[in-house]
């Protein structure tokens, strides 16, 4: 299951590191309960976006909003894995751990999101 979750992960990676053109930052946090963290390049204010990953399967799990820390930043990845293309679905759901409203949305427009996040902020 590991195994999956760091491929999961990977493609995440891949996808966002493929649209943003350079202007965000991905990466593995070590030590951390956190699966990817995002930064602004350049961004001064050193703001950062928090991601936690897991399979479509759990969006509906009222456990994980137990474990879950409401915290400014800080979002769910919630992405179907096709084993056979081994890549995750273009559609998923993203959502805020301050509130757990999810929001669908794709590959294409989640950079796109990402980079609006950083704007409000």
């Amino acid at each position: 299951m590991e195994n999956i979750k760091e491929k999961i992960e990977d493609k995440v990676i891949d996808f966002i590191t493929a649209e943003n053109n350079g202007r965000l930052i991905i990466f593995k946090p070590e030590n951390s309960d956190k699966d990817l963290v995002i930064e602004k390049r350049d961004d001064y204010k050193n703001k950062i976006i928090s991601l936690k990953i897991y399979g479509k399967e759990f969006l509906n799990n009222k456990s994980i909003k137990k474990d879950i820390k409401s915290e400014k930043n800080f979002y769910l990845l919630f992405v179907d894995f096709n084993f056979v293309k081994q890549n995750i679905e273009d559609d998923f759901w993203f959502v805020s751990a301050l509130d757990f409203k999810p929001i669908l949305t794709n590959k294409k427009d989640f950079v796109r999101f990402l980079m609006e996040i950083f704007e409000k902020k």
